[in-house]
């Protein structure tokens, strides 16, 4: 069959990734082509009653989180980024782990700790003093929760272009006579926006993405209300309408970053290092810089992370270790099998751009990276209506195989194949990154000397690819991890994962059992994130 390929000019590499691309793009085609079905009642009632509460919930939370987290974010990345500190290393390992908390956790947390009887009333009661009264469970609580641990998106992005700006910009604006105040708010900030830019749209997605927090929190968004379509009402063509809706608010927010970002990417391409030399911070700015840091970590690290210790200490462990063993399995073994396919999807794909050039090849890449930029619910009403499809054509060989009407839409196979495709960017991204790096050198020397596709990439590309191969296995393990929203539509009967097993409990109010499924959660993704880190800086473990 390849053979066949290679006389019409196409590479068995060209054909697999083309596959690759297609089952991407299918469940988007399948969306399309179900916005053409009739009209519902239950959608008439939805868009004449509910939508417009959907879009500006929504519209709220993506413009509270991001204005908060861009400041943080650009505060922390760039003290540390230019300025000395006393543990800098530590403090920039530390600002990086909030990540690891999942912000629908994060907010059975502090739920469980602002709500009437929580424990702040049971603290307050033991000393004597009156209860503090705090609407956690409202929007403003949502904005705050989704900012701590959304932060450490933008201060990443943002801090690695800071530490490529060449030195010479700040002292020729200091020498045109402008402060230091002025330099980075008319210098720095308007050359960084490209990387700003970039990191709040990764917030604005998390935020239209989550389905736990929002859902705890009884805040109506678009997420909650597919899944209630869906579930609720058992309405696919109202769910594919609201999917499409929030599609469309995801193509105006992409389209706002290609706009704002202007100029930016060539400020940081351009950039040099100056080679790491950092100053001195006055005393104002040490106390500043150390004062939010502390209630930054407490509030986003500490205070959670203690709160889950003691009420995992104070479960029923007859309820939390029923069906553990199984539960830990379904994660795992998901978790290790999408990782598997990411990686595998991610390096055909970055080594079709590396060895074939081409506007095809980009256009390609485009659509993986696209593919993270779509929130889960979209990509889970898509794959199932494909699936539903799929299952309908195949009716008649299911008749004579013996088989349940909707064998593949019942199975783990759905729930592992939108997995792929929701983390298949994570891969793509830290593995292109490795290949452009490498360049073609490598492999064209190889081939010179005789050696075929396998050996080459086995013996010369994988030994140099290695660090970014694990980086992306990494990523994509962790996130597999935490995610909630695709595993809760998609998942099969009774299969529950730590997350979907936290979600459980909370709902039920059993927030002392999810504590511990949600300290395996953060546990786990903390040693990732640290493996990560001693990666990326080349430190041999």
């Amino acid at each position: 069959m390849f053979a066949r390929f290679k006389e019409r000019g196409l590479s068995p590499l060209f054909v697999i990734v083309t596959l690759i691309i297609v089952a991407i793009v299918l469940p988007s085609v399948f969306i399309f082509i179900r916005l053409f079905h009739p009209v519902t009642e239950s959608w008439l009632h939805i868009k004449e009653y509910v939508l417009a509460d959907y879009i500006h919930n929504s519209l709220v939370l993506v413009a509270g989180v991001s204005v908060i987290t861009g400041i943080l974010g650009t505060f922390f990345a760039w003290s540390l980024s230019k300025y000395q500190w006393r543990f800098g290393l530590l403090l920039e390992s530390l600002l990086f782990l909030p990540m690891a908390i999942p912000p629908y956790i994060a907010g059975y947390v502090y739920g469980g700790i602002f709500t009437p009887f929580g424990t702040l009333d049971r603290i307050l009661n033991q000393v004597g003093k009156e209860p503090i009264r705090v609407d956690i469970l409202s929007k403003g609580g949502a904005i705050f929760v989704f900012s701590l641990f959304l932060t450490p998106d933008v201060f990443l992005v943002t801090k690695v272009f800071f530490e490529k700006l060449p030195k010479n910009i700040e002292e020729s604006s200091r020498l045109l006579g402008r402060n230091q105040s002025a330099t980075f708010f008319r210098v720095i900030l308007p050359m960084s926006r490209g990387a700003l830019v970039g990191g709040i749209v990764l917030v604005m997605l998390e935020v239209l993405n989550d389905y736990g927090l929002v859902r705890y929190f009884g805040i109506p968004t678009f997420s909650t209300a597919i899944y209630q379509t869906w579930f609720g009402m058992s309405d696919v063509d109202g769910a594919v309408r609201l999917a499409a809706s929030l599609m469309s608010i995801v193509i105006i927010i992409l389209l706002m970053e290609q706009f704002f970002r202007g100029r930016g990417r060539l400020s940081q391409a351009r950039a040099i290092s100056d080679g790491g030399i950092k100053k001195r911070a006055s005393k104002v700015y040490k106390v500043v810089f150390y004062v939010l840091t502390f209630v930054y970590l407490s509030l986003a690290l500490i205070l959670p992370i203690t709160q889950l210790v003691w009420w995992s200490s104070i479960a029923k462990q007859t309820n939390v270790m029923r069906r553990f063993g199984s539960i830990l399995f379904n994660t795992i073994s998901v978790g290790v099998i999408v990782t598997i396919l990411v990686v595998v999807c991610g390096i055909l794909i970055g080594n079709l751009n590396r060895l074939n050039p081409s506007i095809l090849s980009k256009i390609y890449a485009r659509i993986v990276i696209l593919g993270y930029s779509v929130p889960a619910s979209i990509i889970a009403i898509g794959v199932l209506v494909t699936f539903i499809s799929v299952d309908r054509s195949l009716s008649g060989l299911y008749g004579i195989l013996d088989l349940k009407n909707l064998f593949l839409t019942s199975s783990k196979f759905i729930l592992i194949f939108a997995l792929t495709i929701r983390f298949m960017a994570i891969g793509f991204n830290s593995i292109e990154s490795g290949f452009s790096k490498m360049g073609k050198k490598h492999y064209e020397a190889s081939k010179l000397l005789g050696r075929d596709e396998w050996y080459t990439f086995r013996y010369v590309d994988f030994p140099i690819l290695k660090p970014a191969i694990i980086s992306a296995a990494i990523f994509a393990f962790v996130d597999v991890l935490k995610e909630l929203p695709l595993t809760l539509i998609l998942r099969p009967f009774n299969f529950d994962t730590l997350a979907t097993r936290v979600f459980t409990y909370a709902g039920d109010e059993m927030i002392h059992e999810a504590s511990v499924y949600s300290l395996i959660i953060i546990g786990v993704s903390i040693v990732a994130l640290i493996l990560l880190s001693f990666i990326r800086k080349g430190t041999r473990i």
